[in-house]
């Protein structure tokens, strides 16, 4: 999947390619901004922000990438990763009409490079996936106060459908 977008007039292009070993580095360093991006904002503090460098992580990424029932794609501008997306094909819980659906598990775009139409395109790549592997139904978990995340995906088509609620004790 190689798929040239052009986001904005000042970048000569942006291209999104699915992504090999050889972006391993690169979703592992952007999956670790966006980790410390969640914990910064408040948004999750219950994650460790070098999970993807450590051998766990890389080993998930490393499995995302390169398995038939997961795809990563990653958004290069003039050759340098600037953004990526990790999603799944996952099976609904027990006594859902729909037995597949795909999740976008991971996905995150450069502070700089945000408002470039970047993460459209990166979610319009993985919508085409998600129908070539006939399914019809994406989910994606966000932490309910990072209203950022929420209208982004409200306008990339997606709609709020289930809130999960958790508690110390």
């Amino acid at each position: 999947m190689n798929i040239e977008t052009r986001v904005n007039p000042e970048k000569s292009h942006s291209n999104i390619e699915r992504a090999t070993a050889n972006d391993l580095p690169s979703i592992q360093e952007l999956t670790n901004k966006l980790f410390e991006y969640e914990i910064e904002n408040g948004f999750d503090d219950n994650i460790e922000s070098k999970w993807s460098f450590s051998a766990e992580g890389e080993k998930e990424l490393q499995d995302r990438i390169t398995s038939k029932n997961s795809i990563g794609l990653v958004n290069k501008v003039d050759g340098k990763a600037v953004g990526y997306l990790i999603g799944l094909i996952r099976d609904e819980e027990t006594g859902r009409l729909d037995a597949k659906y795909a999740e976008l598990e991971h996905m995150f775009v450069s502070e700089n490079e945000r408002g470039k139409g970047i993460g459209e395109a990166l979610v319009e790549a993985f919508k085409s996936w998600v129908k070539n592997n006939d399914l019809n139904k994406i989910k994606v978990n966000v932490s309910f106060d990072n209203k950022k995340a929420i209208e982004f995906y409200k306008k990339v088509g997606l709609a709020p459908a289930d809130v999960t609620m958790s508690g110390e004790i």
